[in-house]
């Protein structure tokens, strides 16, 4: 499960939703109060292993974007639009 930790009301954390919602995935958000956090926010966790830095989070994301799309080349799912009837598949 790929859960984004991040604030409420924060730039960087939109950002980085917009990315992971951009690549049509499935994680769970993970909400903070700005005020007495101790951990650097935005932060991606999946099955346990953590991404903090700007560098590690890049590098997961080219990660999970190339590894989705191998995977969704592998299921193309072909579909068409008859023109003469108008029926679809």
């Amino acid at each position: 499960m790929i859960k984004l930790h991040r604030k409420r009301e924060d730039a960087a954390s939109d950002r980085l939703e917009q990315q992971l919602n951009n690549l049509v995935i499935s994680f769970k958000k993970v909400n903070y109060e700005e005020d007495g956090e101790q951990v650097k926010l935005p932060y991606i966790e999946e099955d346990g292993e953590e991404f903090h830095t700007d560098e590690e989070i890049a590098g997961w994301m080219r990660e999970l974007e190339s590894q989705l799309n191998w995977q969704r080349s592998l299921s193309g799912d072909g579909c068409y639009i008859d023109p003469k009837s108008g029926n679809v598949c």
